[in-house]
């Protein structure tokens, strides 16, 4: 599955600034942070995941480590605005419905104690 970021210039959102584009609800800032690839946003070449490589991987406990490291990696910038203060990672390998689809969950304790969840899908080989 593959996802883009359509900009809209009617709306006024290709005059965002980083900051405003990334400064919506911690639930959108995951999503963003986990579908965009890495080096194709123009203002931070830095943001995105590296998520999508993981099209080609295999679904084997390394390639669930590699998501989680492409997750830390992709969502670090949350932690170091004070907006988090950690992350949990869960992955699962489903090899009898779906051998083609790893399963990350991504728990996010906020600065205040609450916890916010999110899931990604990974579509492997």
């Amino acid at each position: 599955m593959d996802f883009s970021l359509t900009i809209d210039n009617r709306a006024g959102i290709a005059d965002m600034t980083f900051e405003q584009a990334t400064g919506g609800n911690l639930a959108n800032n995951i999503y963003l942070s986990l579908t965009v690839r890495k080096g194709s946003f123009f203002q931070n070449p830095d943001f995105g995941s590296r998520l999508h490589l993981l099209q080609r991987a295999k679904n084997t406990p390394r390639t669930e480590a590699l998501a989680v490291e492409y997750c830390q990696e992709a969502l670090a910038w949350l932690i170091d605005t004070g907006r988090v203060r950690k992350f949990e990672y869960f992955t699962e390998r489903d090899k009898l419905q779906d051998p083609h689809r790893l399963k990350i969950i991504v728990e996010a304790t906020k600065a205040d104690g609450d916890v916010v969840s999110f899931t990604r899908f990974v579509e492997v080989v």
